[in-house]
């Protein structure tokens, strides 16, 4: 309990800094062709990717909250801006709770950390229930829209949420799609992600596993 709420206070802390600092002071060159939103996207997915995160960036949109913000603010507000979640995802896990019942047919929650992109101390959670019987997943069924828990920054919108279940019926993977929308640094931020958790079947239930335990 003292380490959640160490953890709380530091995020709150760390917001508060963040968005009382100003715009960036005006760059000493634009990069030519600079495009803020590919930038972004190509930068997020990238890091992801090579940092092992199950989550993806898609249909960024920037715009800025002023008409008088130059193109070098732009450029350096979008840049700190990919350096922030950068740092921020390196803290991102992901985790299941599992709800018992009586009977094989159990309840879960997908539940990913949304530190990265909501900023903030949340989780993007999905309810699902799953058919699991001699460790084979029969099926799956999604309960209600994706939901967002705990203090954030941003909101999240979800947009929808699907699941597969692997050919050998030991694995299943449940997608949460959403868009996430915010404040950083006088710039209007719009994003689509999604992220995914992936289960094993174990017996009667379920238990987490990793993406790259996915065998198709």
């Amino acid at each position: 309990m003292k380490t959640s709420i160490k953890k709380f206070f530091a995020v709150v802390v760390s917001l508060c800094l963040m968005f009382t600092v100003s715009v960036p002071a005006q760059a000493a060159e634009v990069t030519e062709d600079f495009n803020a939103e590919q930038f972004a996207e190509t930068e997020l997915n990238t890091w992801a990717e090579e940092n092992g995160l199950d989550v993806t960036f898609e249909n960024f949109h920037i715009t800025p909250t002023r008409d008088n913000l130059t193109d070098a603010e732009i450029e350096a507000s979008v840049r700190s801006y990919v350096e922030m979640m950068k740092c921020a995802m390196s803290d991102m896990s992901v985790d299941i709770i599992s709800q018992p019942t009586t009977r094989a047919t159990g309840t879960y929650k997908a539940k990913v950390e949304s530190l990265i992109p909501a900023i903030g101390l949340g989780h993007i959670n999905q309810d699902f229930t799953a058919d699991v019987s001699s460790s084979k997943i029969s099926s799956i069924t999604l309960l209600g829209e994706s939901y967002d828990t705990g203090f954030t920054i941003g909101t999240w919108d979800p947009n929808y949420s699907w699941s597969d279940i692997s050919s050998n019926k030991l694995y299943c993977q449940i997608h949460m799609k959403g868009t996430i929308n915010y404040l950083w640094e006088a710039l209007n931020i719009t994003q689509d992600c999604t992220f995914l958790d992936t289960f094993k079947a174990s017996g009667s239930t379920l238990v987490d596993a990793y993406a790259s335990d996915w065998p198709d």
